[in-house]
This record gives structure tokens, sequence and C-alpha cells, in this order.
């Protein structure tokens, strides 16, 4: 009788170590989703910390399960709470180190919670099919059956995630984080109170409506993402078109001012000829300055072998012109194989971070935009005055509205050289500050 209690105390232990180890692993699914969305924009010094959060909260989660375990023995209700506060705590980890996002981390907890509670709730029901002799054996079979289901179903979970999430993390998504943050928190929510805390056993019923009520949830965050992502890309669209219709415009007057010239080129020689045979230099004079006041008033119109970057190009330029800002380009951006809307983007948000900087310096004003493309790769640059003042940390360079926040227009132009195998660097000399864009093209 005394030599089979030491087995048995083994088995107790070896089971009670297996149940924290499978309760503290059905954390990792979440932390997982959590960061997923966010790869992207996490440097290394942010990666450190968040394994190091993560890290250390999965050993104290492990030692808390056994001594709890062991002076009193762990609950349902214990399990459940313990996978709520420990989702709390590193969503609030979340916020602290990836700064800037707090809605879209609050969103993201929900989402996460939403899924991992519906893989969970199967699991449960599934825990009732198979049958289970006591509490610890329950949750180790329960953890199993969710991980297992969390893998089989990790590609669609990682794809939602991105979609709903990723492209919409910046200041210009506003809008959609004001109208979707909330909902999946409290959809998961309401289905958590739902059902009691000490309950275990999910009836088919309780199974059916937790899935309608998750499914629903995923769904509406899924379709909204697609909306918005679609009237985002009406409005760059429709932006671009604007542009192009005003350069456009800008060449059909091009061409009449032309004609005109021509036209009246003969009766202008005729003035010229006239003054300077009865030697009136001093009216010449005057009349060729009214001349190159009316040609200084006509901005230059860029010819770069792409129609929609003409359209930004000398719709900054005439932005340029109306604040005092000189401005001039050297581009060629013909057989690219770089979308047109990525192309403006870099474009656009370069030369208006450029604008910005160099209205508001005192001295001598100027935008210089060059672009040389040499076999598969294509170098952008835009130098401009500015005032010397700037927010800088590595890399990173931060709005001056937004202080410890990267400028949306820099997280944009970064992503875009990223997406083309490329790198975005940005250095200053004194009051010039320049920008270069590095993308690794293939020709047409």
């Amino acid at each position: 009788m005394g030599s089979h209690a030491p087995k048995d105390e083994g088995k107790i232990k070896m089971m009670i170590i297996w149940m924290s180890f499978l309760c503290t692993m059905a954390h990792v699914p979440s932390l997982i989703l959590r960061y997923i969305p966010f790869k992207d924009r996490t440097d290394k010094n942010q990666k450190k910390q968040l394994l190091f959060w993560y890290g250390l909260g999965l050993v104290i989660n492990f030692f808390l399960y056994i001594k709890v375990e062991e002076k009193i023995g762990v609950s349902i209700s214990f399990y459940k709470m313990n996978l709520m506060l420990f989702c709390v705590i590193m969503g609030g980890v979340n916020i602290l180190v990836l700064r800037g996002y707090v809605k879209e981390q609050l969103f993201t907890f929900g989402l996460t919670a939403l899924i991992i509670l519906l893989t969970y709730a199967v699991a449960a029901y599934l825990v009732e099919i198979v049958g289970y002799k006591t509490i610890p054996q329950g949750l180790i079979i329960e953890n199993i059956f969710g991980l297992l289901l969390y893998v089989f179903i990790y590609p669609w979970i990682r794809k939602l995630m991105r979609n709903t999430i990723t492209p919409f993390l910046n200041i210009d998504s506003q809008n959609y984080w004001n109208t979707i943050w909330f909902i999946p928190i409290a959809m998961f929510l309401g289905t958590v109170f739902s059902l009691g805390m000490e309950d275990y056993i999910e009836t088919p019923l309780q199974l059916m409506s937790r899935m309608f009520t998750g499914l629903a949830t995923l769904m509406l965050c899924q379709n909204i993402a697609k909306d918005y992502r679609r009237i985002q890309e009406h409005n760059q669209i429709t932006q671009q078109i604007e542009q192009q219709k005003k350069y456009y415009e800008a060449l059909t007057e091009a061409v009449k001012v032309e004609r005109e010239a021509r036209h009246n080129f003969k009766h202008q020689l005729a003035a010229v000829q006239g003054f300077l045979d009865t030697g009136n230099i001093e009216e010449l004079r005057t009349y060729c300055d009214s001349m190159q006041v009316k040609l200084a008033k006509i901005t230059e119109i860029p010819y770069t072998g792409n129609a929609a970057a003409d359209g930004v190009l000398y719709h900054y330029a005439c932005l340029a012109e109306g604040k005092g800002v000189f401005f001039s380009s050297r581009c060629r951006f013909n057989s690219l194989n770089i979308s047109d809307t990525d192309l403006c983007c870099i474009l656009g948000n370069a030369l208006d971070n450029a604008l910005t900087a160099s209205e508001g310096y005192e001295g001598e004003k100027y935008i210089r935009v060059a672009a040389q493309q040499e076999k598969e790769m294509l170098l952008i640059t835009v130098d401009n005055s500015f005032d010397g003042f700037l927010i800088q940390e590595g890399e990173k360079i931060f709005s001056r509205k937004r202080k410890q926040e990267e400028g949306i227009g820099m997280k944009s132009m970064r992503q875009i050289c990223e997406k083309y195998g490329g790198s975005c660097s940005f250095q200053t000399a004194g009051n010039e500050f320049e920008a270069s864009f590095l993308l690794m093209l293939e020709q047409k």
C-alpha cells in the first residue's frame, strides 16, 4: 500500500505540471495574434521589450498555477479569470511598448480575446464529449484541443488580423478606429458575462450562441475594413485624377500661350526694334522687365514619362510658387513596374513635408526633386530648406504635431520602400533636409 503512494504522488505532481504548462500555453495564441498586425511597425528595441515581458508573464503564470493547485486547487473560475487578466495585462504591455496605437491596441485586444474565446468554447464542448474525472484532467484535455484548433485555423486568423488592422495604422484612419475599436471588446464582454465564470461545460445551445455572435462580429469587422479600404482607394484615385486634370489643364494653357506667343512674336520683335531704332533704352528695359514678369508667373510644367507623377509634381510646384518657395524637378519615371499609387504616395508625402518645412524657414526657400534610374534601381531624392529643428530618434523622425510619434507620411513612405525591397533615409546638413528613397525595380 505504502509502495504505491510515491507513484501516485508522482503522477499527481506530473499532472499539476502538465496542467500548469498547458494552461500557460493557452496564452501564447493571444500574444502571437496581438503582435502580428504591428510586426512591420516594431523596431528591434520594442521587439526585445515585448519578448522580455511576454516571457516573464508566461513564467510567472506557470508557477502561479502550480502554487494555486497545491494550496487550494485550480477552479474553473480561476482558469477563466486568469485568461482574462493575463490578456488585459499583456494588452497594457503592448500599449506601453508600442506607443501611439491606443485604439488600435484595444481593438486588437477585443478581436484576439474573441477569437480565443471561440476556439476554447469549441474545445470545452469537445471535453464534455470526451469526459474527464478531475478539473486538472479536464483543463489538460481542453487546452490540448484548444491549441490544436488554434494551429488549424491560424492561417485564416493571421490574414484576418492583418487585413483589419495593419493597413489602417495611421492617423489618416482615425474615422475607421473611432467606428470599429469598441465592437469586438463589447461582443467579447457580452459573450463572457452571458455565461457564469464558474461554469465549465458548454451545452450545444451555448456553443452555437457563442459561435454565431463571434463569427458575426468577425465578419462585421472584416467587412468594415474592406469598405474603408475601398473608400481610401477611391479617395486616392480621385485625388490623383484631380491633380492630373490640373496638369492637363496647364498643358492645354501652355499650348495656347505658346501659340499666342508665336502669333505675337512678330509684334514683340517689332516693338523691340522700334525701341532700338529710337535709342529708347529705358523703355526697352521696362518692356523686357514686363515680359520677364509674365514669364515668371507661368509655372514650369514637368514631364517625367508618368502622367500621375507629372500631376503630383505640378500640383506642388504651383503650391510652392504661391508660397514663395523655389521649386525644381529633374525626374524620369518611364518603364517602371511600380504602381502609380505607390509612386505618388512617396512623391506626395515627401513634397508635402518639404513644402511645410520650407515655408516655415526665414531664409532661402527651395525644394529640389530628382530621380535617377540605373538598371533595376530607382533613387528619388527630395532636398528642401528648413529651420534646422528636428525631433529624431535613431532612424525615426517624429512629428512636431504628435511628439514621440513618427510622422504619418514617414511611415507610409518607409512601408512602400520596404514593399519594393528598398529603403529610405533622411539626413540633414545645416538648414537643408534630404529625403532619399531607394526602390529595387524590374524594368518593363
